[in-house]
């Protein structure tokens, strides 16, 4: 889904993530990066305690942040600079389009995605 999500980004939106530890958020940004062409040498890694990581892609740079131990990072000076996904962003409000990762109770390894634009 990450890859089909890719392909209508225009190149400065705003993604949240929101979903349990565990739920896939940083998988997610794995996939968006693979469509949006990562530079070889650069590593999707959740960015927990770095909060922000910035890969540069073959249509701009990817910002991917961690909110889950700092609520309150400046987000605005990521703005403008590429697709920024946050993950944890629940509450966020400048995010324009809001990416929900839940488990499915039957299923341990299934996944349900939901993607709402804002």
């Amino acid at each position: 889904m990450a890859k089909e999500l890719a392909r209508t980004l225009k190149g400065d939106e705003v993604i949240c993530l929101e979903g349990e530890l565990g739920a896939g958020k940083t998988t997610f940004v794995k996939g968006l990066a693979q469509a949006l062409g990562i530079e070889e040498g650069y590593q999707v890694r959740s960015p927990t305690f770095t909060l922000a990581n910035v890969y540069p892609t073959s249509r701009g740079n990817l910002i991917h942040i961690d909110l889950y131990r700092v609520r309150d990072l400046e987000l605005e000076e990521f703005l403008g600079e590429g697709i920024v996904a946050v993950e944890w962003g629940e509450g966020l409000s400048l995010c324009n389009l809001r990416v929900k990762i839940e488990f499915l109770e039957d299923e341990p390894e299934g996944r349900r995605i939901v993607i709402i634009s804002e």
